[in-house]
């Protein structure tokens, strides 16, 4: 599930927001508004191609007023989303150039973003899954976006903290130095 297509886009550009598509983008179902050619009328709508069997919905079928407010709230989401992505990175580098143990707090940013990616990638699927369950198309993207966010968010926390952990525990290992095998001890000699 992404916030923009892949494979073709029209040269006028899309008016879908939600797409629930394979790797290559050519089976997809995705959340669009405009013209319905089965109703006849401008409305939100799904269009899918190669993927009724998995969810059950028939092309350019009538999303309503729940497809209204997930394509509304896709749209938000895919802007917002990058507005908060800027902030954070904002952030996080401002709190590597403030920390006392630069190479510490790094250790923890970077643990940090890749946690919230794998959770994000986890948590997402998990959530999509468990709103097919519940409404396919609708259920999915809702499942999909709200397991995302908190994923992304725990995942952060997460692998910045253990990151952390794990930094400090090698900072205070104490290792005994090896005797220098170049230079040996007179009494060390036969």
């Amino acid at each position: 599930m992404e916030l923009k297509p892949r494979g073709h886009i029209p040269a006028s550009g899309s008016t879908s927001t939600l797409f629930i598509q394979d790797t290559t983008g050519k089976r997809h179902l995705r959340l669009d508004f405009g013209f319905n050619k089965s109703t006849g009328q401008v409305d939100y709508h799904w269009n899918q191609k190669g993927t009724n069997a998995r969810f059950g919905i028939e092309n350019h079928s009538s999303a309503g007023p729940r497809g209204s407010a997930i394509h509304r709230g896709a749209r938000s989401l895919r802007y917002g989303g990058r507005v908060l992505l800027v902030a954070g990175v904002a952030l996080d580098a401002y709190s590597i150039v403030t920390a006392e143990k630069r190479v510490r707090q790094t250790a923890r940013v970077v643990a940090g973003w890749g946690g919230a990616y794998a959770g994000c990638k986890i948590v997402g699927t998990a959530g999509a899954g468990i709103g097919t369950i519940v409404e396919p198309g609708g259920g999915t993207a809702v499942g999909g976006l709200a397991g995302c966010v908190l994923g992304s968010i725990g995942g952060y926390v997460g692998a910045s903290w253990a990151a952390g952990e794990v930094y400090d525990w090698v900072e205070e290992t104490v290792y005994s130095p090896l005797p220098d095998a170049s230079n040996p001890e007179p009494a060390d000699l036969p």
